[in-house]
């Protein structure tokens, strides 16, 4: 199938998206130029296991079965939280049980109200990570909120190209962890 005859409602647009970034020549890319790395993370929440699994594979390792279980995806978290040095992000709560214990910070949950001091804090130090670490925390406030974000991600840079960050993720070394949060995530 080649790559400029998938249209975006095409199940498979997102798998395609992520391996031509990685795998074609840049002169394929402008069919998938215009997609953000938001729009491409709202579009892995309604993968099914099989795209999953592809997912899971697309960094050229084999490809391993992926479990979508709360406690499978709470380790991939884990793993990011510490190997990115997000926590400063995220911090626990009393909300749920494995992955639904873990919140961005800056963020009164029962109240439903940010904290403004805190918000700006927040902010300041996504904005002064690299970008491959605001990459990953971008993707688990996505993840996080289902969808789009209008708390934690305001006026900080997130607007990437897909294809340009999974190149950038690549070349950082953390695209294998961002493939893995993407097919093992359940649901928040």
């Amino acid at each position: 199938m080649a790559l400029d005859s998938i249209g975006e409602k095409d199940p498979l647009y997102g798998l395609a998206l992520i391996t031509a970034a990685l795998h074609a020549p840049p002169n394929t890319l402008p069919h998938f130029e215009s997609v953000r790395l938001s729009n491409l993370i709202f579009r892995s929440l309604d993968m099914d296991q099989a795209e999953a699994e592809v997912m899971s594979a697309l960094d050229g390792r084999c490809a391993t079965q992926t479990e979508r279980t709360p406690e499978r995806f709470n380790g991939v978290l884990l793993d990011v939280l510490r190997h990115q040095r997000l926590w400063h992000l995220y911090c626990r709560s009393d909300a749920g049980d494995h992955h639904r214990s873990i919140t961005p910070c800056a963020y009164n949950e029962r109240r439903g109200m940010a904290h403004p001091e805190e918000m700006a804090r927040w902010r300041a130090d996504f904005r002064a990570m690299a970008p491959e670490r605001q990459m990953m925390a971008a993707t688990i406030v996505w993840l996080y909120q289902s969808g789009p974000d209008s708390t934690w991600l305001r006026r900080v840079p997130c607007t990437w190209s897909a294809t340009e960050a999974l190149r950038y993720l690549q070349d950082a070394g953390c695209l294998s962890q961002w493939l893995q949060l993407l097919a093992c995530f359940p649901g928040w």
